[in-house]
């Protein structure tokens, strides 16, 4: 009987695990809403997953299987008839949100998808109380932002050059409270997808050698062996190679002409290595800074080699002229694949490393007027 009995309990528990095979999601939001496609995005480790739904009765649903929690996004595509205006109003702060997406039952209930209140699995549970906690903050940054881009749209109407920074001090604070309640947040859930998300965030262009490895060391060995914990632990393995005080790894890759150009043949200068790409925004932005920067201490031992992560020669060459960016280009027109990206583990554009004489690094990921004050204090 006993066995009878302890064999119907594990046939039970069985099947409690096997029922919940995947996802299931059902949304109730207004009914002015139907017709209406809501969109549901995520990323695995394999691909990107684009799903949609069409709203009826006030309602929508999604079914499918994740391998492993993950972040998902969940927004209102615009209708033909609001697509004008959406960029100009709210539309999409109303109609976009994340979510931590697992195989359960997750319900989605709102007056419009921005302010859904958003119920699942145990990631999401701690996604909730993270949120709550910052939501504050988040209110005073949408209010600091919006005041931002007010500023810039006078400015430029003005023809003024000066990008507005009247509102920096105050947005440095904020980001500095949100970035403690985030902290706090890892310290005491180590073990939550939420806390390796906003590790991962955190990591996922410019690494801070020093952040990222005190935020490893509070995550639990189970999110440290999840794909993303793994993947975080090999940027600090290239971190460290390539951190401040180590030797710059050496390379060589062919110049605009098709000639091979090593970097410790350099040796002897202060060197600029610097990764950008002709489709990179923030690049073409920083690239007159680097270009003063340049002019004003070339005939003083320094050099700049720039990597392009472009994949394509013409806009390449295209981009160096209208530039006017002087100093050494190279290139392997891999893209994202760049070997010498690859070798110090750049994933994201634009990035730099300033190299001593020797070939030591000495600064990282100079931006603006900082490349200008590091310059200043070496040569002056």
């Amino acid at each position: 009987m006993l066995k009878i009995l302890v064999t119907a309990v594990i046939g039970l528990a069985a099947f409690s695990v096997n029922a919940q095979t995947g996802f299931s999601i059902k949304g109730k939001i207004p009914a002015k809403y139907d017709g209406q496609k809501v969109m549901l995005e995520y990323r695995t480790t394999r691909q990107e997953v684009r799903d949609s739904a069409i709203v009826r009765n006030g309602s929508f649903s999604f079914k499918g299987k994740v391998n492993a929690v993950v972040k998902a996004y969940l927004n209102l595509k615009p209708t033909e008839k609001n697509k004008e205006t959406a960029d100009n109003d709210d539309f999409y702060a109303r109609n976009y949100q994340t979510f931590f997406l697992e195989n359960t039952n997750i319900s989605i209930v709102g007056t419009q998808i921005g302010n859904a209140t958003i119920k699942g699995g145990p990631a999401q549970s701690d996604y909730l109380i993270l949120k709550s906690r910052l939501k504050s903050l988040e209110a005073k940054q949408m209010v600091l932002n919006e005041q931002v881009m007010r500023s810039f749209r006078n400015k430029k109407n003005e023809s003024s050059e000066d990008a507005p920074n009247e509102f920096a001090p105050q947005l440095q604070l904020l980001y500095s409270e949100i970035g403690k309640i985030q902290n706090a947040f890892i310290q005491h859930h180590p073990d939550s997808y939420v806390s390796l998300d906003l590790i991962n965030e955190r990591n996922d262009g410019a690494v801070e050698l020093a952040k990222l490895k005190r935020d490893l060391k509070l995550l639990s060995p189970r999110m440290k062996n999840t794909a993303m914990g793994k993947n975080l632990q090999v940027k600090l393995a290239m971190a460290e190679k390539t951190g401040i005080g180590q030797q710059a790894l050496d390379f060589t890759q062919n110049n605009t002409e098709g000639k091979p150009v090593t970097l410790s043949s350099l040796r002897g200068k202060y060197v600029l290595v610097d990764f950008w790409a002709s489709w990179c925004a923030p690049c073409r932005e920083e690239n007159p800074t680097v270009v003063k920067a340049y002019k004003k201490f070339k005939d003083k031992n320094f050099e700049i080699i720039s990597i392009s992560l472009d994949d394509k020669k013409e806009p390449w060459l295209k981009a160096i002229e209208a530039d006017g960016l002087p100093w050494i280009q190279l290139s392997d027109l891999k893209g994202w694949k760049n070997s010498v990206a690859r070798l110090y583990g750049i994933t994201s554009v634009p990035q730099n490393l300033l190299l001593d004489p020797n070939g030591k690094i000495v600064a990282k990921n100079l931006r603006g007027e900082e490349l200008q004050m590091e310059l200043d204090k070496i040569f002056n």
